[in-house]
């Protein structure tokens, strides 16, 4: 790795440590748009603004607007939430061709 790539991926790590900027209450006007919820979560993959970068995750989504979406994922133990707007997220092609059924067994089968 080269030492421009590894001081990329150094500042990308410290840049994601500082935490996701998500919309703010005015952004998402829950008064207009309200919030739906949905269980078992939508798999997706999202676009996740942090300071002075974005990343591409897998994530679920869990409640979503008109025009946002509240995605859900992990890094490493951490677990994060944060809402995006919906033309960030997109629907994961591996889960497209399964049943709400195929979805969630494993989940629930233990």
């Amino acid at each position: 790795m080269s030492s421009e790539s590894f001081a990329a991926a150094l500042q990308a790590q410290y840049a994601r440590r500082a935490g996701p900027i998500g919309l703010t209450v005015e952004e998402l006007d829950f008064e207009h748009f309200p919030a739906k919820n949905g269980y078992p979560g939508i798999p997706v993959k999202a676009w996740i603004r942090f300071p002075n970068c974005a990343e591409l995750v897998d994530g679920e989504v869990f409640a979503w607007t008109a025009k946002a979406a509240e995605v859900t994922w992990k890094d490493g133990p951490v677990t994060y939430r944060t809402w995006v707007w919906s033309s960030a997220v997109t629907r994961r092609e591996e889960m497209m061709n399964r049943n709400l059924g195929e979805r969630t067994r494993g989940k629930n089968s233990n």
